[in-house]
Formats: C-alpha cells, sequence, structure tokens
C-alpha cells in the first residue's frame, strides 16, 4: 500500500517519495553523494582520539542483619529482610523478598560519617535517619509505591574514576546515582537493563563509564558515510549529570555530533550510526549522525543536551550481548520531546533485526504520528512497531484509532511498551509529574520473533525518514510490573528535567 506523496527538506538534501507500510517503510528516494559536513561546512580528515586508562576508587559497604544498613563510599549494600529503598542521587539497598519502594530525594551525602538505615518492618525499610556529617531526609518510603523523601543508606558518591588520554573524556562518580537500571534489577523477579542509553544522567549506580562522544568537524557522503573529524568523550560531574562543560570547551567553534551513545547496562551495547539498509530511498544509504548541541536543557540546574535528530539519522547495533530473543519478554522505557515530532517511518527504540533488513518481527517503540495506529487527540503518540505497522493497541490491523491512548505533547514525555509471548502494553506519562496512564494492555496481533538488534531513530531496515529528540531511556530483559513502571517514572521526575 502507497502513502501520498511528501517533501522533506533538510540542510544536506531535498526528495519526494512514496510511502510504504510493507515494513513501516518510507524514506525518501535518492540522494546525491559528496562529502557534507554535518550541520555546518565542509570538514576533512582529523585524527581520532584515544582514550585512556579509567581508575575507579569505591569502598564498599558492610552488610547488616536485621535491616540496618551502615556503609562507607556509598556503593549498593545487602541487607536481610525488607524490601528495597531507592532514593534518586544515593545508594540502594538490596534485600531479598518485599517490595520496591521508591524515595524522590533522599540522597544524603555523607563526608566523613556513615549513614545509617532503619530496621526493616513487615518488609518496607521505613522512616528517614541522620547520616553521620550528610544531609537528613525524612519521610518514610512505601512499599511497592513512589514516596516522597525518605533516606538512604550509605548515601555517598564514589569519586576518582576518571578517564585520561588524548581526547579523553571524564566519568566520575555514578556508583551512588540511583537509576531506572538499579530498579528494574531490584524488582522481583528482576528484569534487568540489557541496554540503557542518556546524553543526560548516569542510569545506573553500577555505571562510572562516560554517556556518550561527540565528533567535531566531521563530514558524510552517500558512500561512506561519516567520517573525519575528532573527538571526546563525554563523562559525568558529581550527582551524575552529564558533563557539559567539557563538551562546550571541545564544540566550540565548531559543529559536534554524537558518535556514540554508551550502553549503561553493563553489556557494552553501544550505539554508533546505523549502515545502510534494504529498503530504497536514503535507507538505502549510511545514516547520518545527530546534532549534539541543537538542543540543550536543564536537570536539576545543570546544564543538559539531547541527541537532536533529523531526518537521515540513525543509531545501531547489530551485534549486543543479552538483547531478548523469539518471543521472550521484553520491556523499554525512554524520555523524548512531545513537542519535536516526525510523521513518517520511523522514529523507534527498540529491538529489530540484525541484518539491517526485514528479520523476524521488531519490538520498538515508537514516537510520533503517521499513516498508521492514532490515539485521542492530535499526538504525537508512543505506540508499538511490531513490524508491518505501527500499533497504538489493539489486536486487528495497526491503522487503527485508541482512544484510551493519550497524546504526548509535552515537553518530556515519558513513554513505555513492554511486551510478553502473548500480550503488549503501552503506558504513557510525563517526566515532569504525574501518574501513568495505560493506553493498552492485552493480546497481541500476532506472534512476536524478536531479532535481538539495536535500533534508535529508525526502522528495522534503515526507513530514516522521521525525526525526534531523546533524551534516555532503557531496554530490559522481561516484562516489568506496573509498580516497577511506575517507580522508574518517579525516579525520572526526581531528576528534574527542565529545572
Amino acid at each position: 500500500m502507497k502513502q501520498p506523496a511528501r517533501i522533506f527538506l533538510s540542510s544536506v538534501w531535498i526528495a519526494t517519495f512514496t510511502l510504504g507500510c510493507g515494513s513501516e517503510n518510507g524514506t525518501p528516494a535518492g540522494s546525491a553523494g559528496g562529502a557534507v559536513a554535518v550541520g555546518g561546512g565542509n570538514s576533512s580528515g582529523g585524527a581520532v582520539a584515544t582514550g585512556g586508562n579509567t581508575s575507579v576508587n569505591t569502598s564498599g559497604g558492610a552488610s547488616a542483619t536485621g535491616g540496618t544498613l551502615a556503609a562507607t563510599g556509598g556503593a549498593p549494600l545487602p541487607a536481610t529482610g525488607g524490601s528495597i529503598a531507592v532514593a534518586t542521587g544515593g545508594s540502594i539497598a538490596l534485600a531479598t523478598g518485599g517490595s520496591i519502594a521508591l524515595a524522590t530525594g533522599g540522597r544524603s551525602p555523607s563526608t566523613g560519617g556513615a549513614a545509617a538505615g532503619n530496621p526493616a518492618t513487615g518488609g518496607v525499610i521505613a522512616g528517614g535517619s541522620t547520616a553521620t556529617g550528610g544531609r537528613t531526609t525524612t519521610g518514610g518510603a512505601s512499599a511497592g509505591g513512589p514516596a516522597t523523601g525518605g533516606s538512604v543508606a550509605g548515601g555517598t558518591t564514589a569519586t576518582g574514576g576518571s578517564v585520561s588520554g588524548t581526547g579523553g573524556g571524564t566519568a566520575s562518580g555514578g556508583s551512588g546515582v540511583i537509576g531506572p537500571c538499579d530498579i528494574y534489577a531490584a524488582a522481583s523477579p528482576a528484569t534487568p537493563c540489557v541496554a540503557a542509553y542518556s546524553m543526560t544522567r548516569v542510569l545506573s549506580s553500577k555505571y562510572s563509564g562516560n554517556l556518550y562522544q561527540v565528533r567535531k568537524g566531521g563530514s558524510w557522503n552517500a558512500t561512506s558515510g561519516m567520517s573525519g573529524g575528532t573527538f571526546k568523550d563525554i563523562g559525568t560531574v558529581a550527582g551524575g549529570y552529564a558533563d557539559t562543560d567539557t563538551q562546550d570547551t571541545f564544540c566550540a567553534g565548531g559543529t559536534c555530533t554524537v558518535s556514540i551513545l554508551y550502553d549503561q547496562s553493563g553489556r557494552s551495547n553501544n550505539v554508533k550510526v546505523a549502515p545502510a539498509g534494504c529498503y530504497t530511498g536514503t535507507a538505502s544509504e549510511p545514516d547520518s549522525e545527530a546534532s549534539a548541541t541543537k538542543k540543550s536543557t536543564t536537570l536539576n540546574g545543570h546544564k543538559v543536551y539531547g541527541l537532536y535528530m533529523v531526518a537521515h539519522d540513525g543509531y545501531r547495533n547489530n551485534t549486543p550481548s543479552g538483547m531478548p530473543t523469539g518471543s521472550a519478554a521484553q520491556g523499554i522505557y525512554e524520555v523524548a520531546d512531545g513537542t519535536r515530532l516526525g510523521a513518517a517511518c520511523c522514529w523507534d527504540f527498540g529491538n529489530a533485526s540484525t541484518n539491517n533488513c526485514n528479520q523476524g518481527t521488531m519490538n520498538a517503540l515508537y514516537f510520533g504520528t503517521g499513516f498508521w495506529g492514532t490515539g485521542a487527540g492530535n499526538g504525537p503518540w508512543f505506540m508499538a512497531d511490531l513490524e508491518g505497522g505501527v500499533w497504538s493497541g489493539g489486536t486487528g490491523p495497526s491503522k487503527t484509532n485508541n482512544p484510551s491512548l493519550p497524546s504526548s505533547n509535552v515537553a518530556f514525555a515519558f513513554g513505555i511498551l513492554k511486551t510478553s509471548s502473548s500480550n503488549y502494553a503501552i503506558r504513557v506519562g510525563n517526566a515532569q509529574s504525574g501518574s501513568l496512564t495505560t493506553g493498552y494492555d492485552g493480546a497481541l496481533p500476532k506472534t512476536l520473533n524478536h531479532p535481538g538488534g539495536i535500533i534508535l531513530g529508525i526502522g528495522g531496515d534503515n526507513s530514516n525518514s522521521s525525526l525526534g529528540t531523546f533524551f534516555e531511556g532503557a531496554i530490559t530483559a522481561g516484562r516489568p510490573s506496573d509498580t516497577t513502571d511506575a517507580a522508574v517514572l518517579a525516579n525520572t521526575q526526581a531528576a528534574k528535567y527542565g529545572q
């Protein structure tokens, strides 16, 4: 089935094309060769800077019986009994049994003193105790859901983890900053992150590496894709925020793109610019890298950037480890700019082919409008790209309206797609405030067969005609519970996007 022709315009190419929905395809036809500087003028050459050594110093914490926790250095602490106490920016107390209790604003950096947690009573870590030499937060966390306040056992940030070398960025802290991947890992049963990316912050207390890498002065052509330029890894500053001062200094006087998004799951499933796909038009060309500087915002008073993607930009990893395959359960969450969207195929994040073509069935979170499923209002909507269509819900054809799925036209849109072998759910919210709305939770329209690749900003066959702005997101092995979804949203809101 063909769709009406559209015209796309960018600084590099102009094309008219027809859209085919056999595999959510719809890319501009044709694109001229020649070296083009991405986002700016012509550029050539440039040596790739190599990284240095990484050193991380973290002093561990001792476990205590009866639910009392004490630690120095802010490392994750095991405890017997009780539930999981999670606080933004603090340490995580891992326990057996119980449920997840999330405290927003409970980071308690302790300098020179140990932070002691309260005993677990009936499976919940409650109350807020004072960390010697640190800041006290009060209020108890409720079992199985989000809570405000609450204390964190051993909430100091481990320092000393830097990367040095020519072109090397800084990766500091991290182990004391609780993120969505900690919440997924602490769930029962666990649904661990297998791919986690962020332009803005650390997503796991166990991660102490860089967030992304930028390329200055690179160029693109239709034959070889991206080339040239110089590179810089962008790490974090205290609190786990992106080190944008380093980025701004490096990018001054030139044009910077994002060359690598580093995986924070511990599996090294980094994504880089996508190679050519099997569909026609620009999808048959290597993709370009997204701007590293065109979208800035704040995160709890810290300047950060989003991944500002235009048509023809795309990222991929065809050889990741640990990704769900076949009909295995999976979860995805994403934070995107809901005020900037595309109407073509396909601004996706999730599981797709490993051969840049149509292989198996995709299981990816789509964001935008388009000619498939729709929800309430005028969009944009988070929907399920399951190959051969994009569903807003239901078990029938993808081109169906689902009035239960709200539009996500907010500055920091939060979306979830989670699947089992027979069921899928789409849940949406606002990364700044409020709760989740379930747009659909029911039977699948088709049998899943995940290929196990990772895509961002494109379709499985490299359909690269859409656009969007990505802030953070993760893919999990296993389908998270609704309670875990709520905890991840609360953690994201506590990060204070736009504040």
